[in-house]
């Protein structure tokens, strides 16, 4: 099968347009439980405060 530079690229573009996102969730997905473990480890709370949480605390604060 012989391709022409025109459908190589856009078979090319039309791979990525689809793999890259597929492989940036997939590895957010591996490597969630990982992150979630490393901020226990580090900050003792169980996740992430919220944006919600972080912009209440501050305002209590004063900042």
């Amino acid at each position: 099968m012989n391709l022409s530079p025109e459908e190589f690229f856009m078979y090319l573009t039309i791979a990525l347009v689809i793999l890259v996102p597929a492989t940036a969730r997939v590895y957010r997905y591996l490597t969630a439980k990982q992150v979630a473990r490393m901020l226990q480890e580090e900050f003792g709370k169980k996740s992430a405060p919220t944006a919600a949480e972080g912009a209440s605390k501050s305002n209590r604060e004063g900042t």
